[in-house]
């Protein structure tokens, strides 16, 4: 529940705020008013439509892995570890996190290219979650999960095999 209203007010604010950002590339309204106080993170257009594409996919993407983590969770309530629908809820959270991991990397490719190619990068601050391109630690996780769905799709070969056996 909380992160589907997360999820819709990330999307307000990314429909809003790329809208002012166009507007602001497009000299309509003046680029103060993507300052805001503290590190100005949003200053430019070239940082914010990145910023706030990929905070809809993470965010949609979290949403996502939650609903699967809750079905998976309750077949290990029932005591049904290796159901088939698991081994497909893994399979589907990594693949999520692939998504999310490839939306941050494109992310951070279009907003130092748009802004190498638009304004000085010197005068430009750029968001912490967007740091650096190729995060190992990220994709090492993904791999646990790939890891973790293949197990479970074993498992429950094994286990249908067994309850065909008497």
């Amino acid at each position: 529940m909380v992160l589907s209203v997360v999820f819709a007010f990330v999307v307000v604010g990314a429909v809003f705020g790329i809208g002012v950002s166009i507007l602001v590339a497009a000299h309509s309204i003046p680029a103060t008013v993507l300052n805001g106080p503290g590190r100005n993170m949003l200053g430019t257009w070239t940082v914010a439509i990145p910023t706030l594409v990929y905070a809809v996919v993470a965010s949609r993407g979290a949403l996502l892995i939650v609903r699967r983590l809750e079905s998976v969770f309750a077949s290990f309530v029932a005591n049904e570890p290796f159901a088939r629908a698991n081994a497909a809820h893994l399979r589907a959270i990594w693949v999520t996190l692939v998504v999310i991991e490839i939306t941050r990397i494109t992310a951070w490719v279009a907003m130092h290219a748009l802004t190498w190619s638009v304004t000085s990068a010197a005068t430009v601050t750029f968001p912490h979650a967007l740091d650096n391109p190729i995060d190992l630690v990220r994709w090492f996780l993904i791999f646990v999960v790939l890891i973790l769905a293949e197990v479970f799709r074993q498992g429950t070969l094994l286990r249908e095999e067994t309850d065909l056996t008497v």
